[in-house]
Order: structure tokens, then sequence, then C-alpha cells
């Protein structure tokens, strides 16, 4: 070995005894610990998965964008993906259905009506309000039907 090395073999024979207790595995430090959640090894491999997509081939991200994608990465990672995309795609599924029924009760047969002959709207207010202006166009088409059928 040459000095280099030696050197690098000291360093860790006295990294190890001065951080022994904050080498752990996190798994064993945490109530609840996922199915099949893995251990970390050394953080610079595992945060490799996430940063070669996110900076391969000059890519840019938005804050939004780029915590979206960790969170896809993560859930490949953690194999959670699929029960959250599927938990998502059943509530889209629902809502779906829901609309279908709603273009359905749309296309049923109206019945028929017997209609109104002749009506008033009761004016206790301003010509130019709303319910004036109302009132205009429904009496100027009435005068404009009964043009037409005599």
């Amino acid at each position: 070995m040459d000095e280099k090395h030696l050197k690098k073999v000291k360093e860790f024979r006295t990294y190890i005894p001065k951080n022994w207790d904050r080498i752990f595995d996190w798994r064993e430090k945490v109530e609840n610990v996922p199915v099949g959640a893995r251990g970390l090894g050394a953080i610079e491999s595992n945060q490799r998965h996430i940063s070669f997509r996110m900076k391969k081939r000059g890519m840019h991200w938005s804050k939004v964008g780029g915590e979206a994608m960790v969170k896809i990465k993560q859930g490949m990672l953690n194999r959670t993906l699929r029960n959250a995309y599927l938990k998502h795609q059943t509530r889209k599924q629902r809502e779906m259905k829901q609309t279908v029924r709603y273009a359905q009760l749309l296309k049923q047969p109206t019945r028929p009506s017997i209609g109104a002959k002749q009506g008033s709207i009761s004016l206790y207010m301003s010509i130019q309000s709303t319910i004036g202006n109302l009132s205009k166009i429904f009496r100027l088409s009435y005068l404009h039907l009964d043009k037409g059928q005599s």
C-alpha cells in the first residue's frame, strides 16, 4: 500500500470509534417501520437514484415539478407508487361514473308541457332593473310572436 491508502485507513480507523453512536440502522430507531423498507446504506448511493433523473440531459425543474418527480421516484424505490396510483385512479373512475350518470339523466326524454298562453311579471321596481329588462324582453318577444301569427 502506498502512503495515500495508509492515510485513508488510519482516518477510517479513528472515524468509526468516534462516530459509532451515530452509525445505526434507522429501522431500529423508528416505531412503525413500513413493510419492505430498505436500509439507507450510503446516503449518496440512495440520492443518486433521484439526482440522476433530475439532472440528466440538462433538465430544469420548477419547485412543484421537482417535488412531484421526487415523490414518484421515492414511490418507485419504496414500492408504494402502484398503490398510490391505483387509489387515485379509483377515485377518478368514481368521478367519471358519476359524470356518466348525470349525462344519462340529461338524455332522458322530457315530458310535454302545457305551456303558458298568457302571463305577466309584476314589476314593483325600476324598469331599468334586471327584472324590468326581463319583463321588457318577454313583452317584445310576445309582440313579435303575435305579429307573426296574424
